[in-house]
């Protein structure tokens, strides 16, 4: 784990702290309303069960400055490079995720320094949800 790291110093191998949070119908609702989609696939119960969470929430949620353990010094700001996502199953409301970072390879291009790394999402019965890739570069700040 990375704990008491800035998050530009955490190496190859090296984890964010773990984030969690749960989806109720509410919380669903209100982000529905924000991006106006009110899709009946996000809204009703259907027979293969519970109102599906939107993609888009479960990405909101996953951004790795979500993380406990994520800590940069004033002045210094992370910015989103690239990202690749995959959605394996439908995110349901009501369910607990589980969001995981894990850095899996550190570079530099044209003097500045990029952190990749692969995202994770799970439920709380255990079913991969989403998968992503992200690369984030850091800016100013003092080292």
């Amino acid at each position: 784990m990375s704990e008491g790291k800035r998050a530009d110093h955490v190496g190859i191998g090296e984890e964010f702290e773990p984030y969690e949070f749960r989806v109720t119908h509410e919380f669903n609702l209100q982000f529905l309303e924000a991006i106006q989609d009110q899709s009946p696939k996000y809204l009703r119960v259907t027979t293969s069960g519970p109102p599906i969470v939107h993609p888009a929430l479960l990405i909101n949620q996953s951004n790795v400055t979500r993380s406990p353990s994520f800590r940069l010094p004033p002045g210094m700001a992370a910015v989103h490079a690239k990202e690749e996502v995959q959605y394996l199953n439908p995110g349901r409301v009501g369910k607990t995720f589980r969001v995981t970072w894990k850095v899996v390879d550190v570079y530099e291009r044209r003097g500045r320094l990029y952190q990749v790394k692969d995202v994770s999402i799970i439920d709380d019965d255990g079913v991969d949800i989403l998968r992503r890739k992200i690369i984030d570069t850091y800016i100013a700040g003092e080292e």
